[in-house]
């Protein structure tokens, strides 16, 4: 799944001496801000409270930018965000502009290049900001770790929360870097082509999930569906799962890289993380290799039509065929087995931006566990057992 932002950059032409300091008319027709366009979702996702799938991000909602400007040279780990650091750009109504302040021109000079890299969502939680909220308990779960005399990308210290209605998407973007690439992209040839932008005028912000979404299905096998008369999943846990973790970026060769380390606190207290009983709803989790500590368990009752051979009295004494009956059940199986559908091969790794389905199926004499990826917003027509909850 991806996420494509754009921001409109303006080059600024500005010319004057060291001793004019008052910008003339002329100089300020010339001026080429960078301002931030609108955002959008080039599939469907996962909906949250931070952004629709439809419109991108909604009111309110923000996002922060590093950019680092080189003087005569080009993006290196020893670029400092001296340009913007952690700016928050806020987008002022659903699938709108975004606004900023100050404002930032591009440079002047032909050979300055400036490199940007952005995140969603903003958080002011940073080494530079010691009086906001302490990081993992506010609202976003995430804080940044790059203070503004710090060389190179931005690292991050994320905490998936607990509750899946405060679970947060973090996005991350690759790095753009050494823009603009050359003049004639952003420079119109004339004034009267100022205020003609074309694509060519554009930066893309393209941004990757850090976490990994999961989902969990109970189904019944065809042979058993027509006589299952009612399912009540009483608990669905899955165990020592890590919740939390150092991410850290990289680019070479014109690739952006992510690794995730330092993963130290898991969900759940007694180890368990109990699921609300939901199917068909999708969960952000820690990337992580799976350790063989991680249980998947399931506790459940069904209700199962008569087979003709269970009996029951009446109210008048009649011994008559018993219409239904209920069993209990539970089943535990190491995550790290659960195979993939139609393969040998084991789901043993959750990765950043991958979209994990694990299905499991009730039969007359057994449960099966299969999982697979599919790519992120992409939806699955399973036919799923009516939970009640």
């Amino acid at each position: 799944m991806k996420y494509i932002l754009t921001i409109i950059g303006l080059i600024c032409l500005m010319a004057c001496s060291s001793e004019e300091t008052t910008r003339t008319a002329e100089t300020e027709s010339q001026m080429r801000p960078i301002a931030f366009g609108d955002a959008y979702t080039t599939q469907p996702t996962r909906s949250s409270a931070a952004y629709s799938a439809e419109q991108g991000l909604g009111a309110d909602q923000s996002i922060g930018v590093y950019a680092y400007l080189h003087d005569n040279s080009t993006w290196s780990d020893a670029a400092v965000p001296n340009f913007m650091w952690n700016q928050q750009a806020t987008c002022e109504e659903k699938g709108g502009t975004f606004n900023y302040s100050p404002l930032k021109y591009w440079p002047n000079e032909v050979n300055d290049k400036v490199s940007f890299m952005a995140y969603f969502p903003y958080t002011a939680e940073s080494p530079g900001n010691p009086d906001t909220p302490a990081y993992p308990d506010n609202a976003t779960g995430l804080q940044t770790l790059l203070s503004n005399d710090d060389t190179g990308l931005p690292t991050f210290r994320f905490t998936v929360k607990d509750a899946v209605n405060q679970q947060v998407d973090f996005l991350l973007s690759e790095l753009l870097p050494n823009l603009p690439n050359g003049t004639s992209a952003v420079s119109p040839s004339s004034a009267d082509d100022r205020s003609e932008l074309t694509v060519t005028d554009r930066v893309h912000f393209l941004f990757h999930h850090m976490t990994s979404k999961v989902e969990f299905h109970i189904v019944a096998d065809e042979k058993i569906r027509k006589d299952i008369v009612s399912f009540h999943l009483k608990t669905l846990n899955v165990s020592n799962l890590y919740k939390d973790g150092m991410l850290t970026p990289t680019y070479n060769d014109g690739t952006t890289t992510y690794a995730w380390s330092e993963h130290t606190a898991k969900h759940g207290t007694s180890p368990a993380y109990t699921f609300p009983l939901k199917t068909l709803t999708s969960y952000l989790f820690m990337p992580q290799t799976l350790s063989n500590d991680v249980e998947l368990s399931i506790d459940y009752d069904v209700t199962l039509k008569s087979d003709g051979t269970t009996y029951k009295y009446d109210n008048e004494g009649h011994l008559v065929p018993q219409q239904d009956y209920t069993y209990s059940n539970s089943a535990t199986i190491q995550l790290n087995t659960m195979k993939r559908t139609g393969s040998i091969e084991a789901l043993t790794e959750w990765l950043p931006n991958h979209h994990y389905i694990y299905t499991i199926r009730l039969r007359a004499n057994r449960i099966d566990f299969t999982g697979q990826v599919v790519e992120w917003g992409d939806t699955q027509d399973i036919e799923d057992i009516k939970i009640e909850e």
